[in-house]
């Protein structure tokens, strides 16, 4: 019994690591390469279990989207904040979620038309050619989602193009992502991208934070 107990414990302890250190390792080798992936379609489930689903409230809280705004959730994957979000934007507001997988979007408009939700469009685009007018978006917010795009700068200035002089981004990273960054790894990012930290929530496990563009219109992006 005791081996089997020991063995059992140092299998645990193994997993325990290999989650939350060995793959943000591997992570972090592949973005010193240049790659980077989206969560795949196949594992799109692990975004909507429970614990994770629990904290969705929590997170729009700190997003916090305001009735009447135009709102980009950028990379939404299967939609689990879609739907609140939507409904937050409220009836005279507007969701746009864009997404670079097609069975991802499927996904998501499959909620949104279960939950009778006519505020919101879900698109298949790139973070580098979002499908949206200059300064047109009063809100844009990506969850655990900026590491997984390859050229973060590139995207970044994107978003800021597309934000409205006085609008908000939004980044929220959460620690148990395989690809998480430090809160001071994003505040780098978006700085270097002509963004101001306005505000922050949270802690080192999960933070939450809020961007204005700087007021140097002519800024462009650093390539990562």
């Amino acid at each position: 019994m005791k081996k089997v107990f020991w063995g059992l414990l140092a299998s645990l302890a193994f997993l325990t690591f290999f989650f939350t250190i060995g793959i943000k390792v591997f992570y972090r080798i592949a973005a010193l390469l240049g790659k980077a992936w989206p969560c795949p379609l196949a594992i799109a489930w692990v975004l909507e279990l429970p614990v994770r689903l629990r904290t969705v409230p929590r997170v729009l809280d700190e997003i916090g989207i305001q009735e009447g705004e135009r709102v980009l959730e950028l990379g939404p994957g299967p939609g689990a904040f879609t739907v609140d979000a939507s409904r937050r934007a409220g009836q005279h507001g507007q969701l746009i979620a864009i997404d670079i997988q097609p069975g991802m979007i499927a996904r998501v408009k499959q909620k949104l038309q279960e939950a009778h939700i006519s505020n919101t469009q879900a698109q298949v685009a790139d973070a580098y050619h979002l499908p949206l007018d200059d300064e047109s978006i009063n809100r844009a917010f990506l969850v655990t989602v900026l590491p997984e795009i390859p050229d973060r700068g590139r995207a970044l200035a994107e978003l800021r193009r597309v934000l409205g002089p006085d609008g908000i981004l939004s980044i929220t990273e959460d620690f148990m992502d395989p690809d998480y960054l430090f809160e001071f790894e994003t505040k780098k990012l978006v700085k270097r991208a002509g963004f101001i930290i306005e505000k922050r929530f949270g802690n080192m496990w999960h933070y939450t934070i809020h961007c204005r563009k700087a007021s140097d219109s002519g800024r462009v992006y650093y390539p990562d």
